[in-house]
């Protein structure tokens, strides 16, 4: 058996080596002589995995450790037999909790947010928009749900239509990335939406670079608060629309520590169901948790959750690096790979620390372990 894989895939050695022949290539330059003869192919969404790249291959099966598929041309895989999975939801929550670095970085960095009565709206609520919209409701704010195709499959599911989406403080956007069907979200955001919105709204992209419209971002969008984690025609990014960003990553929000070994587990589960492979007893992973320690001192909820993962220095890095260099794509991908430290909530231990009750509330629901 052969399965090439992406090598950035996280410890893909680990589960897949002793298969087979494995051979492992960067995402980008998997080309179709690389898997002429493979059985089994592994990726992440940089890679388009269509009839240009398997067409006359012996790949039976292909594994995404991503949670959408759009880099998959899925009805042409099932049309020729090939069977393929992705890890749905594996990143969900660190896309949820960037959105809470974000909104913590906002308000205690640089003073945006921070006003009563704050209204946000969620574009695209699946299983991580729904999980956004229950967080932001913890931290205060009044929200809108904009989901037309949820709306239209349940019938107790209140979805506001997305001319309704106006006046509001804080927009976040968690759409898949869709040119057909009733309601496609390819350039969703465009000259009307970007025209309605009131100045200094802070408009937030963790779903896909290419639901908003970067030329109409830029003529009619000069108003909002940009804070994008994804980015049009990546890596070779809009530099202006790089420069002119709150806070700017480099496509990591559902980068975490516990994500790197939920992804490619749930692939190799999914491998083994499918029949592909035979399951081998492998050595059990412990879950690593990380410890923060303050000195006694008096913090708020945004204090604590900076203080475990702060966008705005990822933000000032990346800036700093792509904006004055000639290859910044390559340096993007650089800084996506490098990233892979962020421990979840659930997985940070906070001691030492003096809270306000509210704070102490906010922190507890949000899944924090404090030992104070």
């Amino acid at each position: 058996m052969k399965i090439v894989a992406d090598k950035d895939i996280p410890f893909v050695e680990k589960y897949f080596a002793g298969l087979g022949e494995l051979v492992l290539k960067s995402g980008r330059l998997i080309k179709h002589a690389d898997v002429s003869t493979a059985d089994i192919l592994l990726v992440r969404s940089i890679t388009k995995v269509n009839k240009e790249l398997l067409s006359n291959t012996t790949v039976k099966w292909v594994g995404s450790v991503t949670t959408g598929h759009d880099h998959l041309d899925v009805a042409w895989l099932e049309q020729q037999g090939i069977g393929w999975s992705v890890a749905a939801g594996f990143n969900a929550v660190p896309v949820v909790e960037y959105v809470i670095c974000v909104v913590a970085a906002l308000q205690q960095r640089m003073g945006i947010l921070t006003g009563a009565d704050l209204t946000a709206g969620v574009i695209g609520v699946g299983a991580i928009g729904q999980q956004v919209a229950d967080k932001l409701k913890i931290l205060g704010f009044n929200v809108l749900l904009c989901d037309p195709l949820r709306a239209e499959n349940e019938s107790n599911f209140c979805s506001v239509n997305i001319e309704e989406l106006v006046n509001l403080d804080f927009i976040t956007m968690h759409t898949p990335l869709t040119r057909d069907g009733p309601y496609p979200t390819y350039h969703l955001i465009e000259k009307d939406f970007l025209q309605r919105q009131k100045s200094h709204v802070v408009l937030l992209n963790t779903g896909r670079g290419s639901v908003i419209n970067s030329v109409a971002l830029k003529k009619y969008g000069q108003h909002l608060r940009w804070c994008f984690d994804v980015w049009e025609h990546e890596p070779q990014i809009d530099k202006a629309i790089l420069m002119d960003a709150v806070l700017a990553t480099p496509h990591i929000a559902g980068y975490s520590v516990q994500a790197r070994y939920r992804g490619v587990d749930m692939i190799y589960q999914a491998a083994c169901q499918a029949g592909v492979i035979a399951e081998k007893q492998r050595t059990l992973i412990t879950w690593p948790e990380q410890e923060l320690a303050f000195s006694d001192a008096t913090l708020t909820w945004q204090e604590v959750i900076l203080a475990i993962y702060d966008p705005s220095l990822t933000s000032y890095a990346m800036k700093n690096l792509l904006l004055s260099s000639e290859h910044s794509g390559d340096m993007f991908d650089q800084m996506r790979k490098g990233f892979m430290d962020r421990y979840e909530f659930s997985s940070t231990r906070v001691g030492g620390v003096s809270l306000r009750e509210r704070d102490k509330a906010i922190l507890t629901a949000l899944g924090c372990l404090l030992a104070c």
